[in-house]
């Protein structure tokens, strides 16, 4: 005689686990400036504001083009916005993970060594200058 163990399953999710639409831009409001200035940013060649670096070991980087982006909107939006703020709304603020397009969002570290180490020294100065203006 067999003994039938019971078996125990467990559900892993909850009722109000976060479910995000596939069509993000839905949630985005027609008239938002986040569609403007991505528009008008895309039309930039932004590449010459960026470090030539030789070596492309070790993990790979986040796309620069879309930290940029990030960085720029944040300071047209808030006229001046901390790295944590701007960590902080790439988790939070829907019009910045549209503007990552899929990319992780990244921490304040990794926004304050994009800055201090991918951006030429012109473009530093610009967005310190605009900073403590």
């Amino acid at each position: 005689m067999k003994l039938m163990k019971k078996q125990i399953t467990k559900s892993n999710c909850t009722p109000k686990q976060l479910k995000m639409p596939i069509e993000v831009e839905r949630l985005i409001d027609m008239e938002d400036p986040v569609y403007s200035f991505s528009e008008v940013v895309d039309r930039i060649d932004l590449r010459k504001y960026f470090v030539e670096k030789e070596s492309k070991v070790g993990r790979p980087r986040y796309d620069g083009v879309k930290m940029l982006k990030i960085i720029l909107f944040a300071f047209m939006e808030n006229g001046y916005a901390s790295v944590r703020k701007m960590s902080k709304l790439c988790k939070t603020d829907i019009r910045y993970m549209w503007l990552l397009d899929g990319m992780k969002a990244p921490s304040f570290m990794k926004i304050s060594q994009f800055i201090q180490g991918e951006l030429t020294e012109s473009c530093c100065v610009l967005l310190n200058f605009i900073a403590f203006a």
